[in-house]
């Protein structure tokens, strides 16, 4: 027997029900069939019947007047993301009639309704991510990669995404694998991983010793590479020898900059957006590059991009690609995935531990082409409730459930009763509390005390530039200028008298960065995180933990309270000349320029973007007498997918320090 419904509002009129089926005509409702899980969905759109549907017991039959009919498959509704769209659904299973019933009749079936075809949707609530996790990671363990194939999982942390690449390894035996990441120390995890599970197909490298190894191929000659800094420059250009730290800072900084970004090939062009003028001396050096005098990793990754020496190599060699934690990934290099290669790639991490953005590094996600197919797997299988619970609810658009049936606690401010882990966002935050703690074990100790130490004598004499400071991912320079010679070394004595070996340790202690990608039962958290301005490295901090995470809050924070007011102070720039002179080999750089010669502002706003204001050097182009302004900077990164922005204006300051922090405003409120 069934009980026929002519529409799915009718619902709302019933009373009671038998034992009979229930067929509702949903014609004016949104039936969708979905590819990823080959499942059918219907859209609640009156959500008044969500109650009511989970209250009948009878089956229940959608058929919107064709051959095909749809059996909800619970009582559950479910909230989803549908093409960018938050949506209320139930799950369907799509049969044929005379599967069901042979005695209901639908007259005038047609063919021609168009049902329609969704290429995967994505969880938004604790059901649907019961749902759906299981249907992607099952989707992707069958998926048969083919040519040109660009595939990423968005992989919440503790979700076993190592894990999910050696399987895949495993099931796809016959094909050879090149498994790379920015970190060498992923890179030493895996083959430990790959050693253990017999994996013989998979290749792991890190970027620089993939491209060092293409261009030696491509080339015919192992390149001459040096570490490009000031302490080195003038092995290239002997004029360097005598001249300030300032100016060989700033050459070296440029240099580098010029070949992680990949909007500029060229360095003449470079240097006219970037400053207005060409720059001669980075010029040379870059010629020197071509004419292979020396080379830096950097440079081989631009050359690598310009000359496309990675089109044949990958392709010829591999048949696959895995790209590890690719939300802190390199500019260069996924230009030259996507661009050099027709092998299928597959990106793997989670947007929201992306914390390398001071180094250059990128959000692959955010900037995959759009025929990229992109996955999301929400269970945790290291961190239980309720600690996962509460952790997901502290940040926006966390996906996350727990698949561990242990429980995972969240305290604050206790002190733990077995060994643990300390972690902490600053080295300043480490150190002071080192030196009162007993048996204690720190993460690459001895090698920061001698960058403590150098860094410590190198502030007595020059102020480190901007440039400098944002190769720190925290206050280091800062803590240390406060500081005088003998009470780093009480510092660091009374810390020593503190060390014991790792197995005898009872608190490891490391920063965030360095502790990313591990986990211990017992994880503590310093108090010196700013958890509104840095919600990745707080993610990242809280879903370390396996059975207790501790989060102390009584640690006042002088590290906020330095950095707060730092980057409000404006900074006073002083130009420095320099005199042409003739140097070796009769190389005469002609007029030598003066660096920041032209520059009338330059500041910091409390967003931490960094502007510079200075006056284009006439030359005859079209920005001649015109401001330029050139900002840089987190939400530059962020929300344009590049390094810097420069920006022109008519020849008044007031003007562009106004039209900066326009632009500056406009695009912190865009998309939000």
């Amino acid at each position: 027997m069934f009980h026929h419904l002519n529409t799915i509002d009718s619902l709302l009129d019933i009373n009671e029900i038998n034992n009979e089926t229930i067929f509702i005509n949903v014609i004016n409702e949104n039936i969708m069939k979905v590819k990823v899980g080959n499942f059918t969905i219907c859209e609640i759109i009156n959500k008044k019947l969500i109650p009511l549907i989970k209250k009948i017991k009878n089956k229940i039959i959608l058929y919107i007047n064709t051959e095909i009919i749809f059996i909800l498959k619970n009582r559950k509704n479910y909230e989803v993301l549908v093409n960018n769209k938050l949506i209320n659904i139930w799950f369907c299973k799509s049969i044929t009639l005379d599967e069901i019933n042979k005695d209901f009749i639908i007259n005038n079936p047609t063919k021609n309704i168009n049902i329609q075809i969704l290429p995967i949707i994505y969880a938004r609530c604790e059901n649907s991510m019961n749902f759906l996790d299981k249907v992607h990671r099952k989707y992707i363990k069958k998926y048969k990669f083919k040519k040109n194939d660009i595939i990423a999982i968005k992989s919440v942390a503790g979700s076993g995404k190592t894990t999910t690449l050696l399987d895949l390894a495993n099931i796809n035996k016959k094909k050879k694998i090149l498994y790379i990441a920015f970190n060498k120390c992923l890179i030493d995890e895996i083959k430990i991983k790959k050693k253990n599970n017999n994996i013989n197909n998979l290749f792991p490298s890190t970027f620089d010793s993939l491209m060092r190894n293409i261009f030696m191929n491509e080339c015919g000659f192992e390149p001459y590479i040096i570490d490009l800094k000031p302490q080195t420059i003038s092995s290239i250009i002997p004029w360097f020898e005598n001249k300030s730290y300032k100016a060989k800072q700033f050459y070296c900084y440029n240099y580098s900059d010029f070949c992680r970004q990949n909007e500029y090939n060229c360095m003449k062009e470079y240097c006219l957006n970037k400053f207005g003028c060409e720059k001669k001396i980075l010029t040379d050096l870059w010629t020197r590059t071509l004419q292979k005098e020396f080379y830096t990793f950097d440079s081989i990754r631009k050359l690598c991009l310009i000359k496309n020496l990675c089109k044949k190599f990958l392709d010829k060699k591999y048949d696959m690609i895995f790209i590890d934690e690719a939300q802190d990934f390199d500019p260069i290099m996924l230009t030259i995935l996507i661009r050099d290669t027709t092998i299928p790639k597959l990106f793997v991490g989670d947007p929201k531990q992306a914390i390398y953005e001071w180094r250059g590094c990128i959000n692959a996600f955010d900037i995959l082409p759009k025929k990229a197919k992109i996955f999301e797997f929400y269970s945790t299988f290291r961190i239980g409730n309720p600690a996962c619970n509460l952790i997901s609810k502290k940040f926006n658009d966390c996906w996350m459930i727990s698949m561990n049936n242990n429980n995972t606690n969240l305290n604050y401010d206790i002190i733990p009763d077995d060994k643990y882990v300390y972690i902490f966002r600053s080295w300043k935050c480490l150190l002071n509390t080192a030196k009162n703690t007993k048996k204690i074990w720190i993460y690459n100790y001895h090698k920061q005390i001698d960058i403590i130490k150098k860094l410590h004598n190198k502030l007595k004499f020059a102020k480190l530039t901007e440039n400098e400071k944002n190769n720190f991912s925290d206050d280091l320079p800062a803590f240390l200028m406060k500081l005088t010679a003998n009470e780093l070394e009480s510092l660091i004595d009374n810390i020593n008298k503190n060390l014991v070996n790792k197995d005898d340790a009872y608190c490891q202690m490391y920063t965030i960065h360095s502790y990313k990608g591990m986990e211990n039962n017992i994880i503590r958290i310093a108090n010196d995180i700013d958890k509104d301005e840095e919600q990745n490295l707080y993610y990242v901090a809280l879903t370390r933990g396996i059975k207790n995470i501790i989060c102390d809050t009584k640690v006042i924070n002088d590290n906020l309270k330095y950095k707060q007011s730092r980057i409000c102070e404006f900074i006073k720039v002083d130009a420095e000349c320099y005199q042409p002179k003739e140097v070796n080999n009769n190389y005469l750089f002609g007029e030598l320029e003066k660096i920041n010669k032209n520059i009338l502002f330059e500041s910091k706003t409390k967003c931490g973007q960094f502007i510079k204001i200075s006056k284009v050097k006439n030359s005859g182009g079209k920005y001649d007498n015109k401001i330029r302004i050139y900002i840089t900077g987190p939400l530059i990164i962020k929300k344009m997918k590049q390094k810097s922005k420069t920006i022109y204006c008519e020849n008044n300051l007031e003007i562009a320090k106004k039209k900066s922090l326009e632009f500056i405003n406009n695009l912190s409120v865009k998309n939000n």
